[in-house]
């Protein structure tokens, strides 16, 4: 039988525990709000607000405060957020954004949380994950995944009795695939080999020669050995001249739209200069799917040049106050298959499995033709681009502002090749 002062205890214990409990469930049910940001179109954001209502009704103490725009203007808002210190909890990045917020420690590294099972990235391929990773640390997670692709009309290729694009092709092997095409059809085998302006076909080029277009530290131009930059554009002036792409007045004069491309209109055969996500676009112009393929390889390659990118990233700022709940939307966001459902390839094809799968079994014609192409890319992609130099859209716009000399035969492209060098370790060691 207790005692008064057994029962006095009791009653104490009890009350404490009753206590505990209600302050846990207050605080479990205490409001939290977050801010996210992102940029896109009216279809992204109508699309993003949707998602956004899900969550809150799975998580009703969680609100999230949305701060979206257009592209124009996005990055002027948040790096001005960044230095105010003021950046919203989770922000939709880009790779090639990334350096220096990730050296100015703005950034959360999101290992710890994948590592106590906060943030479950169990169904996102290890390739998927290394397109957030930077300087060795998880700094985001990929929203979707694209790749440089070409795209070639079916019917023109059976007409002239060529082999359809393989990934197994050799540079050599596109150059006379070119040259046949334009034989025996009398139009264009492309408009231009590979993605040359830009600068994606150089990229991959070096990489297959085991080097890279920026070096490890972002302070200079990756490869010393200007030959390469040589050989590469003399491969497209010799096709050029033998007048199976265009030259350099008709690549001036064309249209940038991509339904305008020549291969929509049967003025060539391929296309090879743009992205899987664009397959849609380009075969809207056709009037008819125009199937997609990859860069070629390099006959004396020593490594797989070729690549993936994030389509977009999605980080947490490190000065949230709310990692918990950031991990919870993140969650729901990569792993709720009707949350994908949702946002569908809107920002990429979806990094995370069981989501991807759900996709493909309801996709169109288009989309199918997409997924089958990533599952083709991802099996013979390199390693990911390492993070760009704060200085990469000049050094890029340097670089085409050289192709553009050599084509129209203003320079020799071992003149432009040390013009180019002498302009980016400028640009790169400011």
């Amino acid at each position: 039988m207790f005692s008064k002062k057994s029962l006095a205890l009791v009653l104490i214990l009890t009350f404490a525990l009753s206590l505990s409990l209600s302050v846990a469930a207050m605080a479990q049910d205490e409001e939290v709000t977050l801010r996210f940001a992102w940029w896109g179109s009216q279809s992204r954001h109508e699309r993003t607000l949707r998602v956004i209502e899900m969550f809150e009704e799975e998580h009703p103490n969680i609100k999230i405060q949305p701060e979206y725009t257009g592209w124009g203007g996005y990055w002027d808002k948040m790096n001005a957020q960044a230095a105010g210190d003021n950046l919203p909890d989770i922000i939709q990045h880009v790779r090639k954004m990334m350096a220096s917020y990730v050296e100015n420690d703005q950034l959360l590294a999101l290992d710890p949380y994948i590592e106590d099972g906060s943030l479950d990235v169990s169904k996102i391929g290890e390739s998927y994950l290394e397109m957030g990773r930077a300087y060795g640390k998880q700094m985001g997670l990929a929203t979707g995944v694209n790749a440089p692709a070409g795209y070639y009309d079916k019917e023109l290729f059976d007409a002239a009795g060529v082999d359809y694009p393989s990934p197994e092709d050799t540079w050599e092997d596109r150059a006379e695939m070119f040259k046949k095409l334009n034989e025996e059809l009398g139009i264009l085998g492309a408009a231009t080999p590979a993605s040359q302006e830009e600068g994606n076909g150089f990229v991959t080029y070096l990489r297959q020669h085991g080097q890279s277009f920026f070096s490890e530290d972002g302070k200079s131009l990756g490869y010393d050995d200007d030959q390469l930059f040589v050989d590469y554009m003399n491969y497209d002036l010799e096709l050029i001249d033998a007048g199976v792409v265009q030259d350099a007045m008709q690549r001036q004069e064309a249209p940038g739209a991509i339904e305008q491309d020549p291969v929509t209109k049967g003025e060539a055969a391929t296309a090879t200069n743009y992205w899987s996500n664009q397959l849609p676009a380009i075969s809207n112009g056709a009037g008819k799917l125009l199937h997609p393929f990859l860069y070629p390889r390099a006959e004396d390659e020593v490594q797989e040049g070729r690549f993936m990118k994030p389509a977009m990233v999605m980080t947490a700022a490190k000065n949230t106050e709310h990692p918990e709940e950031v991990m919870t939307f993140l969650n729901f966001w990569f792993n709720n298959v009707e949350a994908g459902k949702v946002i569908g390839t809107d920002r990429g094809v979806p990094t995370n499995s069981e989501v991807r799968a759900a996709l493909k079994a309801d996709a169109d014609e288009y989309d199918q033709a997409v997924f089958d192409f990533i599952e083709v890319a991802a099996e013979n992609a390199g390693p990911v681009l390492p993070l760009q130099p704060p200085a990469f859209s000049e050094v890029t716009t340097a670089f085409a502002d050289q192709y553009w000399e050599v084509i129209y035969g203003m320079k020799t492209p071992a003149e432009a090749a040390a013009d180019f060098r002498e302009e980016a370790t400028k640009l790169l060691s400011r």
